[in-house]
């Protein structure tokens, strides 16, 4: 064998060695990074479980805050309804017993036909059952108003806290606000004067449980901020701009700071007393609305208000 093929027979060689060597280095290396991919996908599992377990615990509290407030909202109707059921009652027996001697008056005689009169028109007007006749339809509607006004009730927070699916869906954005709202009516009927320009919105693909929980955080938060202001005032606002769906939440009350402003969206950060906020409502708000592809956004000043403004994407 000439030189020059040995040569060329040892550069082969230890470029095939290098080669096998290359391909065992790119193995490995591939193999880690297989492995690192797993580690990261069931981490990424366990988060998203972890953000689950927190945005339903947050959820619950939330419920909690509002649980007296509910519990007003059904007691008024129930009240008046069991009211008007006890007049029922009493007029139904009133009405059994007017029954009762036109049946007996029935089996008398002609000549006790008049004795019977009387004492059956005397009987309605012990019994008033004349005025009655005339409150009748009226009870009846009052008391029709008043359970369809529980079932409402119920509705709206089966809605809110309905948890049987994470599959997203073509919602109503418009339908989530208002069925919050309506949870809220207790707290805000008399002190805060709620401004609504809800303008209809295209259908979005979203989680709506989810983004209810962001509205009723936002809502609560403002109701807290407006809290025993002279005027106080919370705006609820849709519109559709550059192929995106706008919700804002305003209030005019105590506003932030700059350093407040900065760390809202933050994990555990409260501006409340102890015992009276978990920190996490904000944060877990945030994460949602990053979740459906969307943005958060807060403007506030200190002492004028603040508003937030969340931005979706119509379609995700």
């Amino acid at each position: 064998m000439s030189d020059e093929a040995e040569l060329y027979r040892k550069a082969f060689e230890r470029e095939r060695e290098a080669r096998k060597a290359a391909e065992q280095v790119v193995e490995h290396h591939t193999r880690e990074l297989y492995l690192k991919n797993q580690k990261l996908e069931e981490s990424l599992k366990q988060l998203k479980d972890q953000q689950r377990v927190l945005v339903q615990n947050e959820k619950l509290a939330m419920l909690g805050t509002l649980a007296a407030g509910i519990a007003h909202e059904i007691n008024n109707p129930m009240a008046f309804v069991h009211a008007n059921l006890e007049s029922l009652t009493d007029y139904l027996e009133s009405y059994q017993k007017l029954v009762e001697l036109q049946r007996e008056a029935l089996t008398l005689a002609p000549d006790q036909q008049e004795v019977a009169g009387a004492k059956i028109a005397k009987h309605v007007a012990d019994a008033d059952l004349e005025f009655f006749e005339e409150e009748l339809p009226e009870l009846l509607e009052d008391t029709r108003d008043g359970l369809e006004r529980v079932r409402e009730i119920v509705g709206n927070l089966r809605s809110f806290a309905r948890t049987h699916t994470q599959e997203r869906q073509a919602a109503d954005i418009v339908a989530g606000l208002q069925s919050t709202l309506k949870l809220l009516n207790s707290q805000f009927r008399t002190e805060v004067i709620v401004q609504q320009e809800l303008q209809p919105l295209p259908m979005v693909q979203c989680n709506l449980s989810e983004l209810n929980q962001v509205f009723l955080n936002l809502l609560v938060n403002a109701g807290h901020a407006v809290e025993g202001r002279k005027g106080a005032t919370i705006g609820v606002a849709t519109a559709v701009a550059g192929g995106q769906v706008m919700i804002k939440i305003s209030d005019n009350g105590l506003g932030m700071s700059e350093e407040v402003k900065e760390q809202v969206f933050v994990p555990f950060f409260t501006t409340k007393p102890v015992g009276k906020g978990t920190g996490m409502g904000m944060s877990i708000a945030y994460g949602i609305i990053v979740d459906h592809g969307g943005e958060i956004e807060v403007e506030s000043t200190e002492g004028e208000g603040t508003t937030f403004t969340i931005k979706l994407p119509i379609e995700s």
